[in-house]
């Protein structure tokens, strides 16, 4: 999969996240009922015109008719919009957990981006440069180093080594291949 490929993938499923979690149906009801009360309104007020416009008496009863409904419509959103303080979102199990399923893709996937790019070093470089979570192996070795640098320390070089030895599997194992190599 290439770069831009994945950079979608992780685009598309940070916005399905966003899109999830932003939409209540609590408040898609309420915003429902606030945009028909609206509309009912404005065609009341448009109805009221009519009926003080119009010559014809039909016409003007039609429109008082129309104005009664509309007051109908907005006196039962308006009931709506009321009882629902008592309604409360629920989420059934699964949708929880594929919210949670997806957010935790979205921040695997920028842990990933972080460490393909090379800005995870770049941010560990950083935190380090600071002073901040530099590894206790990194501290003990730096430690003894600077031991045996000291003239006034009794520290030699091979206990250095041997120290960085027992600490440090992975340096263990390069010594030992060096070694080989060197034998070889």
């Amino acid at each position: 999969m290439s770069f831009t490929n994945r950079w979608k993938v992780i685009l598309g499923i940070t916005y399905g996240v966003t899109a999830y979690a932003c939409t209540s149906p609590k408040s898609a009801i309420d915003n429902a009922a606030t945009y028909i009360s609206e509309q009912a309104t404005e065609s009341r007020l448009i109805a009221e015109d009519i009926s003080s416009t119009t010559s014809e008496p039909e016409t003007a009863d039609k429109a008082d008719e129309i104005m009664g409904l509309q007051d109908n419509i907005i006196e039962s959103t308006s009931d709506i919009r009321t009882e629902l303080h008592g309604v409360e979102d629920t989420t059934p199990w699964w949708g929880r957990f594929l919210q949670q399923g997806a957010i935790s893709l979205t921040v695997l996937g920028v842990v990933i981006f972080l460490w393909q790019t090379g800005l995870g070093m770049f941010i560990k470089k950083f935190f380090w440069s600071l002073g901040l979570f530099i590894p206790d192996r990194a501290m003990r070795s730096a430690k003894i180093d600077i031991k045996t640098m000291d003239k006034e320390h009794p520290l030699s070089v091979n206990e250095g080594c041997a120290v960085r030895r027992s600490s440090d599997p992975a340096y263990e194992y390069a010594r030992k291949k060096l070694k080989q190599e060197k034998s070889t």
